[in-house]
């Protein structure tokens, strides 16, 4: 898998593409904004991995370079006894679906899971390309959402203090 980047003014240009039997997959876009897909067939006596190194240099060429990584992130959501421990993990899951959409459809990343832990507590656990782009689809994604109210929704990166995400809650 090749996994591009170019910083372009503001905005994070990606270029992602991997081979999976005879077809080539490119995935693209600018991060948080939006992401095109295609699927390349190669040719019965086509070499995939050559035809992907060449792509990949000219993505060089035009000034892409290796992404730098992804991060990890985590949302938890502490209940605040309104909710079963039950109903909690159903909105966790609904929930993690959602941002699993927004941060797909906008090329930032995915959701990699939920856990619920004994201390009626939801987790989801994210990989993303842009800690503040991330942060600001899942407020959004939160604050647009009607499954989980006035519980205490924090996020947790290895780098980064606490963040309250209902903060633009009204």
């Amino acid at each position: 898998m090749a996994e591009l980047h170019k910083k372009m003014g503001n905005e994070t240009h990606y270029w992602n593409a991997w081979l999976h039997r005879k077809k080539l997959y490119v995935e693209s876009g600018i991060i948080g904004v939006n992401k095109n897909k295609e699927e390349i067939q190669l040719g019965f006596f086509e070499n995939g991995k050559k035809r992907l190194e060449s792509l990949v240099e000219e993505k060089r060429n035009q000034g892409f370079a290796d992404s730098m990584g992804k991060e990890e992130l985590i949302i938890y959501i502490h209940n605040n006894g309104r909710q079963s421990n039950e109903e909690l993990q159903n909105v966790g899951m609904e929930l993690c679906r959602q941002i699993e959409i927004e941060l797909d459809e906008t090329g930032v990343g995915f959701t990699d899971g939920v856990g619920i832990d004994d201390e009626k507590m939801v987790n989801i656990f994210c990989i993303v390309d842009d800690l503040e782009i991330a942060i600001e689809k899942i407020r959004r994604v939160i604050s647009e959402q009607k499954l989980i109210d006035n519980n205490n929704i924090f996020l947790y990166e290895r780098n980064v203090e606490e963040i309250d995400l209902l903060k633009t809650r009204g």
